[in-house]
């Protein structure tokens, strides 16, 4: 699974991490649709300064995982939103300072 989300990633050069105000946001309704069109899943992120299909690394890992792709984007409220199957996990999540920075941009 990790060899193919790196074989996905055009690689290019690690920005210097970000500090971004991270929030969580869980299913709302069954299908639910992101910005660039596709259904949402684990690893699914929201970010607006970001263009989508970006990849970025999250330290430390939140929900499990370390390394999200930016597919959806935030009405308002912070500067990151992590999508998690659970809204009772999104709940304790909580809102956070998290260190970001992009690795990549997935392959299209």
């Amino acid at each position: 699974m990790r060899s193919a989300l790196l074989a996905a990633v055009a690689l290019a050069a690690p920005t210097p991490p970000m500090v971004l105000e991270t929030t969580s946001y869980c299913p709302g309704s069954s299908g639910e649709i992101t910005a660039s069109g596709q259904h949402v899943h684990p690893g699914v992120a929201a970010n607006n300064m970001l263009p989508l299909g970006t990849v970025i690394r999250i330290s430390p890992r939140a929900f499990g995982r370390s390394v999200w792709t930016v597919l959806d984007r935030i009405g308002w409220g912070s500067q990151l939103d992590l999508w998690s199957a659970s809204c009772t996990a999104s709940i304790q999540f909580g809102r956070r300072l998290e260190r970001v920075t992009v690795v990549g941009r997935r392959a299209r």
